[in-house]
């Protein structure tokens, strides 16, 4: 190849890389955006509930047990003062012994 040719395909992996660049920042930002987005709405949302508990439309009671229901971490649930949940009990699994192993090895030569 010539070197005109060599210089052009660097140049175009260059502006490449660039145009790369610019794709990922445009997506951070896009997505940053959404989060902001969904947080204000969460606030919002918040804020909603609390006029309505204010109120007298909603009961607090109801809410708190909505909430000891829905939160499952303790630093969430510490917020609202709900006590921890206790922690569930891991599942054992049992181990399934096959025929051979129970019937032992001079049946299985049978």
């Amino acid at each position: 190849m010539s070197n005109s040719r060599i210089e052009r395909i660097k140049d175009l992996e260059e502006k490449k890389k660039q145009l790369e660049a610019r794709i990922q920042k445009l997506k951070a930002q896009e997505s940053a955006k959404k989060r902001k987005e969904d947080t204000r709405r969460k606030i919002l949302l918040g804020a909603l509930v609390q006029h309505l508990t204010k109120t007298g439309y909603w009961s607090s009671s109801e809410i708190i047990k909505q909430l000891d229901k829905f939160l499952d971490k303790p630093i969430d649930r510490k917020l609202f003062d709900l006590p921890e949940r206790p922690k569930k009990p891991e599942k054992v699994e049992e181990k399934r012994l096959s025929t051979d192993s129970v019937r032992g090895d001079s049946a299985a030569k049978d």
